[in-house]
């Protein structure tokens, strides 16, 4: 199978994640109906609200762009990629992006809950939101690795003869 392939069905699911994503905002029913308020209210909400168009930019549009680029390479320019690289690569990426968007947006939505709809203190919240720092900070580091990988496998791939 090609990697094209590969790096398009990983941009389709998460298309599919993100339409979930969207529609859990906009349901009229507790708890989602708490999170409209909570990107209104800023603060810890706006971790919410990037983490919802960053999912759509890297995590769908990002992986679509991948696809494209590694299409070009291996069908027009006819070139292997590195089996190795481009496997640890999307894997990585994958749980590093979706891993660490998910959890930045779950941040949000409890530190917005916290500051806006139960109106903690600051410390409060910021308490709330400190084991996550962490976590995203590990799994943005996970997928700049794995952008890496494929950066690196799309580098040296090597040509075919015919």
């Amino acid at each position: 199978m090609y990697w094209y392939k590969r790096f398009r069905t990983t941009a389709c699911v998460n298309a599919v994640i993100w339409l979930v994503w969207t529609v859990v905002i906009i349901l009229p029913f507790q708890p989602f109906s708490y999170l409209q308020p909570i990107m209104v209210g800023g603060g810890a909400g706006t971790w919410f609200l990037l983490a919802y168009l960053l999912f759509v930019t890297v995590a769908v549009m990002g992986f679509a762009a991948i696809s494209s680029f590694v299409f070009a390479m291996e069908t027009h320019e006819r070139r292997r990629l590195s089996a190795r690289l481009m496997l640890s690569g999307i894997g990585l990426l994958y749980v590093g992006t979706v891993g660490g968007l998910i959890l930045l947006g779950l941040a949000g939505a409890i530190g917005g809950y916290a500051s806006v709809i139960a109106h903690s203190t600051v410390n409060a919240t910021q308490n709330l939101l400190s084991p996550y720092v962490n976590l995203v900070t590990t799994a943005s580091l996970v997928a700049v690795a794995g952008a890496g990988c494929v950066l690196y496998g799309m580098a040296t791939a090597k040509k075919i003869e015919p």
